[in-house]
């Protein structure tokens, strides 16, 4: 397993066991790429009614692009780091529809505090 993949388990576990945080994104049905542009690894979850049902490597189509460096990745999936700051300085990119963008940074934003 590698440290993307590790970090990204240790994440959904997280973020399950925050049962109010789950319960309000109860109608969320998403998929999301996770790029990481110098290791060229992608890994994806998949979302139904909020809970994340499904983790692998590529799924035919996902609903939102995350790309970013695997330290910076890492960095958010392990709560060092507020995603907010790298996106606003295009370390971090975005590809999808803005529902779900705002709806995943709400997520992680609150995750991270």
């Amino acid at each position: 397993m590698t440290n993307l993949n590790q970090a990204l388990y240790n994440f959904v576990a997280v973020y399950h066991a925050t049962e109010n945080l789950v319960a309000e994104q109860e109608d969320w049905q998403c998929a999301i790429k996770l790029f990481a542009t110098d290791s060229q690894e992608t890994l994806t979850l998949r979302l139904v009614n909020g809970l994340v049902i499904e983790i692998g490597h590529d799924f035919t189509q996902e609903d939102l692009l995350v790309k970013a460096e695997e330290a910076t990745l890492l960095d958010i999936l392990e709560f060092r780091r507020d995603p907010n700051e790298p996106y606003l300085f295009g370390e971090l990119t975005i590809q999808g529809a803005e529902a779900h963008f705002l709806r995943l940074d709400y997520v992680v934003t609150q995750l991270c505090q």
